[in-house]
């Protein structure tokens, strides 16, 4: 039977993960880039009763989307990194501007409004929003954020990061989760999934590793070195979490595919069944290459773990050692 997943679903059954995510934003003007400061002095040049979806999205330069996963949000930080720093200017700053709302007592968007971090510009700076965390029910309830980071001297932005301190609320409907995970791996990327995946399956495939290092495998010492580095040991290897092995060695799809993240616009279950334990998930994908839509069937693999289905991916990720 064809089903498609209501967002509602997602909230019943579900199990807790506290976790810190990363997610690169898309900036408008690409990177590297200048954006200069904006006039602080007066009010911002936008309407403040427009809360159309993707309004505020068009007044700002920078645009994050954040994985239906997420049930909570802790703590909120902005990461600018900076080249061509001039250090001569001492009062030269970096700053982030969040286009955002303000609520009513029932909730309701009220008026568009604009709030700001500013800190000493570095080539690494860091805007976190402890005294504005109000702004994290918005992000959480839009499932996006939107923010203009600046400099007030030149300086060239090179990279943008918003790193999320809060719980991932993983369902315990099969199909619900296979939506999740596709969702979160585009938008947030494989090299930070491992929680997706059944313990087994993690530990298989770390043996699996293990014994192909040990064995000298020219195809495993290969992955290895464009996973974890060529400095990395076996025994370093050995020491990792489940958690931190799993999404280093994920690091991988971004060599094969040449992005961490899929490119998908459309997402249908198709069917599901389940089989000597094993969960079957067929999926229909749409991905934009270059322009185009096309569309891909795939199936993917769960196992209970405990109370809930976890990715059971195994024998897909052997064969990057054959």
């Amino acid at each position: 039977m064809n089903k498609l997943i209501p967002i509602s679903m997602l909230f019943f059954s579900t199990s807790a993960i506290c976790n810190t995510i990363t997610i690169l934003p898309n900036v408008k003007s690409g990177l590297p880039t200048f954006i200069q400061e904006p006039n602080l002095y007066q009010a911002p040049d936008f309407d403040h009763f427009n809360f159309t979806y993707g309004y505020l999205s068009e007044q700002a330069e920078a645009f994050a989307e954040l994985p239906i996963a997420l049930g909570s949000i802790e703590r909120v930080c902005i990461k600018t990194t900076f080249s061509e720093v001039s250090y001569k200017e001492g009062s030269a700053q970096s700053g982030v501007l969040v286009y955002t709302y303000s609520t009513n007592s029932e909730g309701e968007k009220a008026y568009n409004t604009t709030i700001g971090d500013r800190v000493a510009l570095d080539e690494m700076s860091e805007h976190c929003f402890d005294e504005s965390s109000w702004v994290y029910r918005n992000w959480l309830a839009d499932k996006n954020m939107t923010f203009t980071p600046y400099s007030s001297s030149f300086a060239i932005i090179e990279d943008v990061r918003v790193v999320i301190q809060g719980e991932l609320v993983l369902s315990q409907e099969p199909a619900v989760f296979v939506t999740q995970y596709l969702d979160f791996i585009s938008k947030v990327g494989f090299d930070q999934s491992a929680n997706f995946y059944h313990t087994d399956s993690i530990r298989e495939l770390k043996a699996l590793f293990e014994q192909g290092l040990d064995k000298n495998s020219q195809n495993v010492i290969f992955i290895k070195n464009i996973a974890f580095g060529t400095d990395v040991t076996i025994e370093e290897i050995a020491m990792m979490t489940d958690e931190e092995f799993m999404n280093t060695f994920l690091r991988i799809m971004e060599k094969v595919q040449g992005s961490n993240t899929i490119n998908s616009s459309y997402l249908k279950v198709l069917n599901d069944f389940e089989y000597q334990d094993i969960k079957y998930i067929v999926v229909e994908t749409r991905e934009d290459l270059q322009g185009h839509s096309v569309k891909q069937h795939e199936v993917i693999l769960l196992k209970k773990e405990g109370e809930y289905w976890k990715l059971y991916m195994v024998e897909n990720l052997k064969g990057f050692f054959i």
